[in-house]
């Protein structure tokens, strides 16, 4: 079953949120914020797809905002 659109609120939420935290995976945001964590991975994919956030996978996945989480070196 194909979901709708993100609700824009969630996907604030999500961006005020990630401003506040370095990254964070998407069930700490979920309750970070009161949604539901299928809301919340709707919301995180599109604003990836708008290029506001990145998915990071250090052994496992997290999410940052866009150039937040620099390379190691």
């Amino acid at each position: 079953m194909q979901k709708g659109a993100a609700d824009p609120v969630i996907k604030e939420k999500v961006l005020a949120y990630l401003d506040t935290v370095e990254k964070a995976k998407s069930k700490e945001i979920a309750a970070a914020i009161g949604e539901k964590k299928s809301d919340v991975d709707n919301a995180v994919k599109e604003l990836a797809m708008e290029d506001l956030v990145e998915y990071l996978y250090i052994t496992t996945t997290f999410v940052a905002l866009k150039g937040k989480v620099k390379e190691p070196s």
